[in-house]
């Protein structure tokens, strides 16, 4: 607020207050000395035509009796008495009558005589101009009269010399007798008036400057009268109202208050005022209050921020970093203010623009909370990141908070706990999968034997049949043996482009013997036109087997056997697999809780509690849903849904693999310690056309290499002395041409080894 230094509120009034009396005084003293001005012109019109009548009557009479010396001694006497300047103008308007003998000159050429007394005393000017005849009012007069001599009288104020004259103007009437001495125009003229105004002004001035003093009097006097009322009854209790606004704004209290001393508009706004200060003072009070809870919530708040230790930071759109905890800054080393303003793909991934799928793009984009898993950033380990969107008042994005929560160990033991389902799933499996290999080794056995104790002269015709029988139950025993393998694979996550059909098919087609033995029918409805998605086989194997599981369980706890019908279809642009039995059903308590972990409805030592849990987290994984219901007829419904993706990648891949180029050498190095595998590999090798040289270890096969060039080496990678990976480690070092021409095989389930020397030699 600014001090009241130029001019207080209480001198303003009075300005005005004065201004408005001076401007009245002013007003009064123009208009007395307008109206006593027109008083006194009014007196002397009434004057001039009081010494008019007399005059004229004198003239009427010369001009009846014929002479001319009466009127003109009555003329001068009258001027030289009254102080007025009285004279004739003739009809000509510049000549004065009886001031030259003009007129006379005429009359005594006509008659050749005139009479004595019209020459007595009279004068003779030789430029007659009479005096006033040159004032736009005369001349305007003038003609106003020879337009119409009737007019009557005028007057006006001449002031074309030093001292104004009050002018008055008489038109002679034309007598019948003026014409014996004048023409018919020129008896006619003027009577002017003149009277001086100097004394009548002098006389208004004096009367103009006593009023002046007495106004200025009144002024002086109102003014201070004016003041001391105003001060008392309105800039005094303002005045105190703002000292009292000053010393609160220079930082004193609001508890002063205004004392009420009248009972009009200025005590009103003086109360008003008060009350004001009492809700200031209770809103303050309140004020204090809520400050002290806010920053008490603020650092609550901060507290709470910093003492999270998940890792925490809000970006703005741009991915800026405007905000990060303690936890964050101490897992980088630095303070948490370092942090603000850098870019997060910097920071975090040490990269120069954001990643595709960033979840902070998509949160910004759709501003939905998304949740991804992250293994690149800086620092070791897995985190969930999730970034949830942060609205202005419009609805749109301004920032997001990310929470990264270190979920190594969490996934560890999941895929641990994954791993264990997988084993008690395997002790189910066991049973069923030895009877389905002792019946294939049977019939393999049996007709070897039959092969073996056959005459040597018999034609291959009658034997071929009971080859390709061995041939078939080699095959079926593979199969399973392979089912298995894959089942038990322990391995991360990998999604491909697959059947979803498919996929049903081989879950059936590795429970089936124990779904048969145990008296399950399994009626598959698959639609034939399903699209293929991005599945992990492995996952999606493991949640089928789980689900076939616990519908065995239930169903030959209850009747010892039954059905259970596996259908896919389209649902709302999702794919769906629904596993219907005919069990005994589930209650809807137990619904609730089915995918809870450790839940189980069975007895201590017949289950984890884990197979479902584990179910779900991988739908969950795969971006679908999973659901459970139970007929009112009984039987329980366990459907899967799936979302349709597009494998670009998948695409792109085939494409690169159609575009390689086949090899078009002939000769094959094929490196195996089993010498069965050896010899059915180079003979059907050689029956298509191939050279085909075999080692049995890798010494031999590094001896041929230096002998011979080949154009594709076909190797085991788990050999005696030096294995597959060591053996594509000398082919590369020595035999460059060889690096992409290498097929490895293995016999042997995937592991950590393996795979990483897969992935590095690509």
């Amino acid at each position: 607020m600014k001090k009241f230094v130029k001019r207080s509120l209480h001198s303003k009034i009075i300005g005005l207050v004065v201004g408005l009396i001076a401007t009245g005084v002013v007003f009064s003293i123009f208009w007395e000395m307008s109206v006593r001005e027109k008083e006194l012109l009014d007196e002397k019109l009434r004057a001039s035509r009081f010494i008019a009548a007399p005059i004229l009557n004198a003239i009427y009479n010369d001009m009846l009796e014929e002479r001319a010396d009466m009127a003109r001694h009555l003329i001068k006497t009258m001027s030289d008495t009254e102080g007025q300047e009285i004279k004739i103008i003739r009809s000509n308007g510049v000549e004065e009558a009886f001031k030259d003998l003009k007129t006379i000159a005429e009359v005594k050429k006509e008659f050749e005589e005139v009479k004595p007394e019209w020459l007595t005393d009279h004068p003779d000017i030789k430029n007659n101009v009479a005096k006033g005849v040159e004032t736009p009012e005369f001349k305007a007069a003038f003609a106003a009269f020879k337009a119409d001599w009737k007019r009557g009288p005028s007057h006006y104020i001449d002031r074309s010399g030093d001292i104004p004259v009050f002018t008055y103007l008489q038109p002679i009437e034309k007598k019948s007798k003026c014409n014996t001495c004048h023409a018919a125009e020129g008896a006619r003229g003027i009577l002017m008036i003149s009277t001086p105004l100097d004394e009548m002004y002098a006389m208004l001035s004096s009367h103009r400057n006593k009023w002046i003093v007495t106004g200025l009097l009144t002024i002086a006097v109102g003014g201070i009268l004016l003041s001391l009322l105003i001060r008392e009854s309105v800039t005094g209790p303002i005045g105190k109202t703002v000292d009292v606004i000053r010393r609160i704004e220079e930082g004193g209290g609001i508890s002063e208050r205004i004392q009420v001393t009248s009972e009009d508009e200025i005590g009103y706004m003086t109360s008003a005022f008060n009350h004001m200060l009492d809700s200031l003072e209770k809103r303050e009070e309140e004020n204090k209050k809520l400050f002290a809870m806010i920053t008490k919530s603020k650092e609550e708040w901060v507290a709470t921020f910093d003492a999270i230790q998940d890792l925490i930071s809000i970006h703005d759109r741009d991915y800026s970093i405007l905000k990060v905890n303690k936890a964050l800054a101490n897992k980088l080393g630095v303070r948490p203010e370092e942090l603000v303003g850098k870019k997060c793909f910097n920071l975090f991934h040490d990269k120069d623009s954001p990643n595709t799928k960033c979840p902070h793009t998509t949160t910004v984009k759709t501003g939905e909370t998304v949740s991804v898993e992250v293994e690149d950033f800086l620092f070791d380990g897995t985190y969930e990141v999730t970034t949830f969107p942060i609205f202005n008042e419009e609805r749109e994005v301004v920032a997001t908070v990310h929470v990264a929560r270190d979920v190594t160990e969490e996934k560890f033991l999941r895929e641990q706990l994954l791993h264990s389902e997988k084993l008690s799933s395997v002790g189910k499996l066991v049973a069923g999968i030895a009877h389905e290999l002792n019946n294939p080794l049977m019939g393999i056995m049996g007709f070897s034997q039959i092969l073996m104790d056959t005459a040597e002269d018999k034609p291959i015709s009658e034997i071929k049949g009971k080859l390709e029988k061995i041939y078939n139950e080699s095959l079926r025993t593979a199969k399973i043996v392979q089912n298995l393998l894959t089942f038990s694979r322990s391995k991360r996550a990998e999604r491909r482009y697959l059947s979803l059909n498919e996929m049903v098919r081989q879950t059936c087609d590795l429970r089936g013997y124990s779904l048969k033995a145990n008296n399950i029918e399994v009626v598959l409805k698959l639609d034939p036109e399903l699209p293929r998605t991005m599945l992990d086989p492995y996952q999606m194997q493991q949640v089928f087997i789980n689900i076939l599981n616990n519908a065995e369980d239930a169903m030959v706890t209850q009747k010892g056997g039954g059905a259970i019908e596996i259908s896919t279809y389209i649902k709302r642009d999702k794919l769906v697999v629904s596993f219907a039995d005919d069990g005994p059903g589930v209650d809807k308590d137990v619904i609730r809780n089915v995918f809870d972990p450790f839940f189980t409805t069975k007895e201590v030592g017949k289950g984890t509690g884990l197979g479902l849990s584990i179910t779900h987290g991988i739908v969950t994984e795969h971006n679908g849903s999973i659901h459970m219901k139970s007929p009112s007829g009984g039987g329980a419904v366990v459907t899967v849904e799936l979302p349709i993706m597009k494998d670009t990648e998948w695409i792109k891949t085939a494409k690169d693999v159609q575009s390689t180029e086949e090899s078009t050498g002939k000769k094959i190095l094929i490196v195996d310690d089993e010498e069965n595998i050896r010899e059915a590999l180079s003979d059907i090798l050689e029956n298509d056309g191939f050279e085909v040289v075999t080692a049995s270890d890798g010494d031999t096969a590094m001896t041929t290499l230096e002998k011979k060039r080949f154009s594709l080496i076909i190797t085991d990678i788990k050999m005696p002395g030096i294995g597959g990976m060591d053996l594509y480690h000398t082919i590369t070092n020595k035999h460059p041409y060889l690096k992409r021409k290498v097929i490895i095989i293995t016999g042997d389930i995937f592991n950590k080894d393996i795979k990483d020397f897969l992935k590095k030699s690509g």
